[in-house]
Parts: C-alpha cells; structure tokens; sequence
C-alpha cells in the first residue's frame, strides 16, 4: 500500500502538506497559545509615555541595526555586558519574563555597538544625553553618527496617545488614564528626552543591582599603597569599568563625569584619603552621603562592588593616586 500512494502525485501532495501543517501547528502555534509561554516578571510595567516614544526613535533610527538588547547566559556575554552586577543568577542575562509587553522585540542580531540590554544599570542619563549629542565627544574611537538634531524635535503627544490605544488592543496594561493623561505628560518633551529615558529603563524589570554595603571607613589603609603592579592592573581595570564616563586618564566628561584627578572631590575642594575612593567606587552613588559630600546632584554612578573585588578596587585607587601626583605622565 506504501508504494501505491506514489503513484497518486496528487494524493501525495494534499497528504504531505496536510503532515507538515499538522506538525507546523502542532510544534509552533499551539505552543504560543500557551499561557506559560509567555511568562511575565513579578512587578513588570509597561514603558511611560515618554520611554515608549524614545523606544519608538530608537526603532525609526534604526538603532537595532549595531545595537543588541539580549545578554545570553553565556559566561562571555554575562562577563562582557555587565550581568557579574547582579546578585541572583536571574537576574545576569536576559530572561523572558522581561519583554511581555515589547511589540515588536528588539533583541537584534547585530553587535558592531554594545548590547544595551542592561543599560539601565551602568550609565546615568546625563551620559546618555551627552553620548548621544556627539558619541566621539564621550568616547573617541566611536563610529556612531551623532542624534544631536533629535533635541529640536517635539514628541507628539497626540501619536502617542494613538500608540498607547494599539498597544491596548494588544494586551498591553495601559489605562484610560494612562492615554489620556499622555499629551500633558509629554508637553515640551523632545526626542532626545524620549531616547535617554528609554535608554535608562532598559534592564530595569529585573533587580540588577549589587549588594555592596557602604560603610565609609576614612580610616582604612590602603593595602596596595606604592605598588607598581598593583597600579599596572588598576589602569587596566579603570579602562574596563571607569573611562566611559570619566575618560581614559580620570580628566572627566564635560556634562557626564567629574575628574578624579583635580583637586576637587565629591563637587568639594580638598581632596580625601584613599578610602574615600575605596567607598565611592565600590558602593557607588549611594556612598556620598556616607561620605559627608553632595557630589553631582544628578550623579548615577553605579556601584562596583558587585562587580570588582575588594583588592581590584584598591588596584585602581593606586593608579589614580598616580594619575593625581603626576597627571603629564599618560596622555
């Protein structure tokens, strides 16, 4: 019987892709149709108006095109991208449960920028803005055109309230309130405004922030003091963590980062001792208050105790003390 359905051409035809549909639904649209196939993050909320029109701008500039928005649990990506901040395991790569309410996903296959998949965890939004006015201005080697003429450009409210009412339809928990509301909460916002917000919320689903305790002990030695290996490995570390923002000798970023080798610290004259930047460094933003000094008032450092260890923070305070007793001495 098995040969005599080849003879039938016809027959065959209508029985294979009758096989292959049945399969077809049976391996991709049925599994869709799950509820556990589309898990949700405890606390999710939808993008605010103001993100979702920057999220908007970054798909009309085809931003997606060199930037990626997904960390694999590869121990490269995580390594690379940030994810050794988080304290939980799930929270150092990207998971599901974070893009319930993206229409479309912009998780991308292209990597010629970094991934920005937890950008929301690593940069503040004034480096953001200053980045994306004039990317060379804030890192030199970068080929990113410049987005400058997205500050002259208003969001139009009433397009967004039209996009919130789409996103509705799809399931997306935006209220009543919520569209009628946008208009007001985006008068006089321009896309550059809209891009940084959505570019600060990215990674934000998920606690990734480390758990380094800050406790400002100006008392504390540096164990490290005076040794040249010690500040070798602290100017490559500095490289890695530091130089986006605060540049590759610590000079600063006009409009994102202080220098840390002038004679101001913490936006006080008068410099403090090495454990001060021991606590910064390590704990972040949080530490000023600990240490007794406002700092820049929108300042978002974040913390690298999650990240670095106790000896590889001292590392990079060697090098600095270094840069600060001889600043001529690296270009």
């Amino acid at each position: 019987m098995a040969a005599t359905i080849y003879q039938k051409p016809l027959t065959f035809a209508v029985a294979a892709l009758l096989v292959v549909l049945f399969g077809t639904v049976a391996t991709m649209a049925y599994p869709m149709l799950r509820a556990d196939m589309h898990p949700r993050v405890d606390g999710l909320k939808p993008l605010s108006p103001l993100e979702l029109a920057g999220r908007d701008v970054y798909q009309r500039e085809g931003c997606m095109g060199c930037h990626t928005q997904m960390v694999r649990p590869l121990r490269s990506d995580v390594m690379r991208y940030g994810g050794i901040r988080s304290p939980e395991p799930g929270g150092r790569y990207s998971i599901a449960g974070e893009f319930a309410y993206d229409h479309p996903f912009l998780w991308g296959s292209k990597r010629t920028g970094p991934d920005l998949a937890f950008e929301g965890w690593l940069k503040p939004a004034a480096w953001h803005a200053a980045h994306f006015r004039d990317p060379q201005a804030v890192v030199p080697r970068s080929n990113m055109p410049k987005y400058a003429f997205l500050e002259g450009r208003l969001i139009d409210g009433a397009g967004m309230q039209a996009h919130l009412r789409a996103l509705q339809v799809l399931g997306v928990p935006y209220t009543d309130e919520d569209v009628a509301a946008a208009p007001a909460a985006l008068k006089g916002k321009t896309e550059m405004d809209g891009l940084v917000a959505y570019a600060i919320s990215l990674g934000r689903a998920v606690d990734r922030g480390p758990r380094a305790v800050v406790e400002a002990r100006l008392d504390l030695p540096n164990p490290l003091a005076g040794n040249a290996a010690a500040a070798a490995k602290g100017k490559t570390l500095f490289a890695e963590n530091c130089a986006a923002c605060h540049g590759d000798g610590a000079e600063g970023t006009p409009e994102v980062a202080p220098s840390l080798v002038d004679d101001t610290f913490l936006e006080a004259k008068g410099d403090m001792p090495d454990a001060a930047y021991f606590t910064l460094v390590k704990g972040g933003s949080d530490a000023k208050k600990a240490l007794g000094r406002p700092g820049v008032k929108e300042g978002g450092m974040p913390a690298f105790g999650g990240q670095l260890s106790d000896e590889e923070i001292w590392s990079i305070v060697v090098w600095l003390r270094e840069r600060k007793a001889n600043p001529a001495g690296e270009k």
